[in-house]
């Protein structure tokens, strides 16, 4: 290799040295510029949100501290809560509109006073606040890169009841609609003949309803128009002539009886005409069939009558022994849904007598050694005050006591209150009070079970079980101070359900003293040990102005006070549960109530009244 070779090679060496150099103080200039931008980002926006972050459009979150965010979101919120939500619809049939509360308010008891929407704040603004705080290093830096270029669109959470929404609607709008009309069977001096179809039209309130979402989330609440659309009848007269004589036969085979053992029921020939119908099936072939809904609803004075409810075997404990106060016993129940289908393929078959089908319900096995279920000890206690109830809110928290006393808790099973106090109604002992829907006040049973969810809250909480589903009060109510320890249950929903994780039998204890609710739960301690923190009570908001709700059930003119006003506020706690392996769980319960003005009922006057009748 010559010289020359020799000192090209050196000067390429030293080339990619100063490259090499180069390359290495660019790379370390851009992680020093990272690096700083990422301290002083973190450094500016330590408790608050990052920037260009928006929710329900165009609401800026920027900047804006958890609890400051908070504040004022909810203040938004609060002013849509109090005018209610307005819908409108009109048809060939006239025109009406109608403003639903957001809460269903309660004449006599907090306890069925709910929320129709629930607006989840807290937890939309952890999700806007975590934004480039979760995740790996990489994630988050991506993240904190990524506000400098684009905006951030946070949903606000909403939890809509559609059901108790489109109920309120059809029962006030469905004057204006005019359903479609299959071609029917009907009687005509003892003879069957064919009703031809009718074209008509219904409200969509599914569609007005997802408008009110999407209305919800961008923070607007504009009166939503419910459109009517046409309905068309899925069957017509000359594709039915066939089922004529069919139905002609089962109406001449009458009387038909329902059985069961020795008890007897006639089942009428005019109900049997108006059960029929006349649809399709899959292959596109017309029959005739029965209203398999109208069926079930016939049968349940019959079931009243049949069945037996089971006696659960129940227990209790007595100088810390476990003995049996409740022997199970076998019940009876009607099966409905099986008689029904009963019902339609004798009369399709034109059999005279059909037998209901009941079945027997055994109670629940448990061991005959009781000592065997590692009931030991006392876990955990929970005690509220229901002092100034009512009468018919004493029952029903009497009612709730007697169902769950003595219940045994599997291990690892999730226990739901709705479902150990089910069914809430009159037949079950419960009382009812009046609920106002829209400008009309109804009876609904299940007053002062509230007192029960809460009771059972502050018990579970202090036995440090795992709590799978509960909802604080949409306001604050005396019964279930101090604010934050509280559980509100409706069934279906809310419900308020925990989990067994102790690995052994609980045994759930319930009485009352006086104005005290006192529930307890035995079982074996796996040596956890639960501290609970004094609930935080902050961000008190004034009540606002006195509200006024126009009702048919007083007389133009008349007042009534229903509800006194409660001051909006948020609560927090912690409940630490320390296991005997040394592992921690922290549960920190957080609570929004919101602002709840004073309430009057008002009777329409007579102006108002006159022209609801016109329309």
């Amino acid at each position: 290799m010559t010289k020359h070779h020799l000192n090209l090679m050196k000067f390429d060496i030293k080339k990619n040295r100063r490259y090499k150099t180069k390359i290495s103080f660019y790379f370390l200039a851009i992680l020093i510029i990272l690096g700083s931008y990422f301290f002083i980002f973190q450094k500016i926006y330590a408790l608050t949100i990052y920037p260009r972050t928006y929710c329900c459009g165009n609401f800026n979150l920027s900047g804006l501290e958890l609890k400051e965010a908070e504040a004022s979101l909810n203040s938004f919120i609060e002013k849509i809560e109090l005018a209610g939500f307005s819908f409108q619809a009109k048809t060939d049939l006239g025109e009406d509109q109608i403003t639903i509360d957001s809460q269903l308010i309660s004449i006599g008891d907090p306890d069925l006073t709910r929320s129709l929407v629930r607006f989840d704040v807290t937890t939309t603004l952890e999700q806007a606040y975590n934004f480039g705080r979760d995740g790996n290093f990489f994630k988050k830096a991506y993240q904190m890169i990524s506000v400098l270029t684009k905006d951030r669109k946070v949903d606000l959470i909403i939890d809509i009841n559609e059901i108790e929404i489109e109920g309120i609607l059809k029962e006030n709008f469905q004057k204006l609609e005019k359903p479609s009309q299959n071609v029917s069977v009907v009687l005509n001096n003892k003879s069957l003949e064919l009703l031809a179809e009718q074209s008509g039209f219904i409200l969509d309130y599914q569609k007005a309803i997802k408008q009110l979402r999407i209305n919800l989330i961008t923070l607007k609440n504009e009166e939503i128009q419910i459109l009517a659309v046409q309905e068309e009848p899925l069957i017509k007269i000359q594709e039915a002539s066939a089922v004529l004589n069919q139905a002609q036969e089962i109406f001449d085979s009458a009387p038909y009886i329902l059985m069961y053992q020795n008890q007897k029921w006639d089942l009428p020939i005019d109900k049997v005409i108006s059960w029929m119908k006349i649809e399709k099936n899959n292959l596109g072939q017309v029959n005739l069939a029965f209203e398999n809904e109208e069926i079930l609803n016939y049968l349940v004075p019959m079931a009243k009558e049949i069945n037996i409810e089971p006696k659960q075997r129940r227990l209790s404990m007595i100088d810390n022994r476990v003995i049996e106060f409740q022997v199970g016993e076998t019940g009876l129940i009607l099966n409905t849904e099986r008689s029904a289908e009963l019902i339609t393929e004798k009369l399709l078959s034109v059999v005279r007598e059909i037998e209901l089908e009941v079945e027997k319900l055994e109670p629940d096995p448990w061991p005959e050694d009781l000592e065997s279920l590692g009931i030991k000890e006392l876990l955990g206690r929970g005690v509220s005050n229901f002092a100034g109830s009512p009468k018919n809110r004493r029952r029903n928290i009497a009612v709730g006591v007697q169902k769950l006393h003595g219940l045994l808790i599997k291990p690892d099973e999730e226990f739901s209150l709705i479902k150990a106090l089910w069914p809430i109604d009159k037949e079950s002992g419960y009382f009812p009070e009046l609920v106002i829907k829209g400008d009309r006040t109804v009876p609904e049973y299940g007053g002062g079970l509230c007192q029960i969810g809460t009771t059972t809250f502050r018990a579970v909480l202090n036995a440090g079980l795992v709590i799978s589903e509960r909802q604080n009060h949409s306001y604050r109510v005396a019964y279930y101070e101090p604010a934050g320890t509280d559980a509100t249950i409706y069934g279906p929903k809310p419900d308020f359900k925990f989990i067994n994780d102790t690995g052994y039998h609980i045994l759930f204890q319930a009485r009352a003293e006086g104005d005290e609710l006192i529930f307890e739960f035995y079982g074996t301690s796996d040596g956890r040990r639960v501290e609970t923190s004094k609930p935080e009570v902050f961000n008190i908001t004034d009540p606002g102005p006195v509200k006024f709700i126009e009702t048919n059930d007083l007389k133009p003119g008349e007042k009534k006070k229903v509800e006194s006003a409660h001051a909006g506020a948020n609560a927090k706690f912690t409940n630490t549960i320390f296991f005997a392996n040394g592992i921690v769980r922290e549960d920190v319960w957080k609570s929004y109530y919101r602002p709840w003005p004073e309430i009057w009922l008002v009777g329409k006057e007579i102006e108002e009244i006159e022209e609801e009748i016109e329309n």
